[in-house]
């Protein structure tokens, strides 16, 4: 039910379009920042806005003016910049002072859409109803009256009132578009069904995916597709599972990561046979979305930053010219000192802001890698490891085999708070290197071991064993599956407390561009724990070489 409602605040709301594209009144900068947004240069849109905007300004327009910020408000939301977006229209709302001029009420009604939009992408739904209400106060196109009451039903349902939801709901339907026709049809079925357990959305949702199947409309098909696919979850798991893949399908057709995100989440519960698969495709692709979002919410900052700066540049340009005269260079000197003291007000605002969400957003993403790397290492090269034992060992008996799967299954089973630390003596943890090591000795791949005595592993902590029990299991797993190595060497040395691990194989190698991916990345990882040292020595075809040191202490 959660995920549902969260899919909503993506997909439900009316795209955005610019605002009042005029060319009879729009200035020259105007104008490229609406070519750059037709062309999907969001950035290069956002700076010549903002440029016309000053523009407009200096020449007391605040009505176009307005009209220029509301555009970069809706850049940043779709973006998601949510809360830049949401300081951007209340600054534009600001500059429309008389609320009862006919184009100014065009602008208002499109700035409150944008404030809801935002308002729910940030969840605070009362907001965003107060807002959309608000945009049907001063709508002046018919047709956008039905869609602001869809988004009010839209808005409702993520809150959970589904009965004040559907009045909106069939208000909405009265739209003669067909694409806000269907999804104001799909919103009302689906709020139908939550208010009436007697009540059958199939129909409806089949109904509405039909016209967005005509039209062409990619995003409001994974819209169709998850209300299909939920409402089979738990009656027919197998349909559920092949809505999600068109799901899947729809949105990597329409370039849209976070709806694959979606259809991922839901393919891992229902496909249990790709599981470990579709687990990783996800983590990645959620990561690639937290970078994505940690982006957009500073490039905005930093084009506005770029343009204040040109304009302080070209002010200096002026006053130099008029050293001249004595009271323009006092008063431009005052001006002067002002706006740095603005620049700084506001600059040292916007980087404790930034800095307090890069410190959250790293936080997230360390929490997020900590448990992909316990996934990875506990589960994957856990099996992958028992794999190559019972590949390379004949003889080895059924209750040791059940008995290696039960240490996998509980560790996986308590992975969220399971340590990595080895409480083994010297002597059995060289014992332990030297089994892992053997488990990948075989017919066509010779292992071999130097340097691997008890006193190398004396006084070294169980946690530093544990890493470097993890690097081995990781590059031996790596060799394994794809440097096609016919030898592989290992030799460990100890000078006074520093402890030096070299590693050899005869395989393919490894391109530079892709040392740390993956495995290769939780090495990497590892070592900066053990606050070591790790040297990459490769050329493909030449075989791979990696020397890592750390202290043993």
């Amino acid at each position: 039910m959660i995920l549902i409602l969260i899919f909503f605040t993506f997909y439900s709301c009316k795209k955005q379009d610019p605002v009042n594209k005029n060319p009879a009144v729009n200035s020259k900068n105007h104008d490229k920042a609406n070519l750059f947004r037709g062309e999907k240069l969001s950035d290069s849109a956002f700076y010549y806005y903002s440029i016309a905007k000053d523009e407009y300004l200096l020449n007391n327009d605040s009505v176009k003016a307005a009209q220029a910020s509301i555009n970069m408000a809706i850049i940043q939301c779709d973006n998601g910049d949510y809360f830049g977006s949401i300081e951007t229209s209340l600054e534009a709302d600001t500059l429309l002072v008389n609320k009862n001029d006919s184009i100014s009420k065009g602008f208002l009604a499109a700035n409150y859409n944008n404030l809801a939009i935002a308002s729910t992408k940030l969840r605070n739904f009362d907001h965003a109803e107060n807002f959309y209400k608000l945009a049907l106060k001063f709508v002046t196109h018919p047709e956008n009256k039905y869609v602001y009451y869809n988004n009010i039903g839209d808005v409702l349902i993520m809150r959970g009132d589904f009965k004040n939801a559907l009045r909106n709901l069939e208000v909405a339907l009265q739209v003669k578009d067909s694409i806000n026709y269907a999804r104001a049809l799909n919103n009302w079925a689906y709020a139908k069904h939550f208010s009436d357990n007697t009540f059958n959305p199939v129909p409806y949702y089949h109904k509405a995916l039909k016209i967005r199947l005509k039209d062409g409309n990619r995003h409001g098909l994974n819209s169709s597709y998850i209300n299909l696919c939920d409402y089979y979850a738990d009656k027919d798991p197998a349909v559920s599972l092949q809505f999600a893949k068109q799901m899947k399908q729809a949105a990597v057709e329409a370039n849209s990561t976070p709806d694959v995100l979606e259809a991922i989440k839901r393919i891992i519960i229902l496909d249990k046979n790709n599981y470990l698969d579709n687990f990783q495709t996800y983590n990645t692709l959620s990561a690639e979305i937290q970078l994505k979002s940690s982006k957009a919410k500073n490039q905005f900052a930093l084009i506005r930053y770029g343009v204040e700066k040109s304009k302080a540049e070209n002010s200096i340009l002026k006053v130099e010219k008029l050293e001249s005269q004595k009271k323009l260079m006092y008063l431009a000197m005052i001006a002067a000192g002002l706006i740095i003291t603005m620049i700084t007000v506001i600059m040292s605002s916007k980087k404790r802001r930034k800095r307090l969400q890069q410190e959250k957003d790293l936080e997230v993403k360390k929490t997020e890698l900590k448990y992909s790397k316990k996934v990875h290492d506990v589960v994957a090269n856990g099996i992958y490891q028992l794999m190559t034992k019972l590949e390379n060992n004949l003889e080895i008996s059924r209750d040791e085999t059940l008995d290696d799967l039960e240490y996998v299954y509980d560790r996986s089973r308590n992975i969220s708070y399971e340590g990595i630390e080895v409480h083994d003596s010297p002597e059995i943890f060289s014992e332990k290197i030297r089994k892992l090591i053997g488990y990948f000795n075989t017919h066509n791949v010779q292992t071999v071991i130097a340097g691997n005595d008890p006193s190398i592993w004396e006084g070294v902590s169980h946690i530093k064993k544990g890493e470097v029990y993890q690097i081995l299991r990781e590059l031996l797993v790596n060799m394994k599956k794809h440097s096609h190595a016919d030898r592989v060497t290992l030799r460990f040395e100890r000078m006074e407390d520093r402890i030096t691990v070299a590693y050899r194989d005869t395989g393919i190698g490894i391109k530079k561009e892709t040392i740390f991916k993956n495995g290769m990345r939780n090495v990497e990882s590892r070592i900066v724990n053990l606050q070591g040292v790790i040297i990459f020595d490769t050329e493909t075809e030449k075989g791979l070489k990696i020397d890592f040191s750390f202290s043993g202490l």
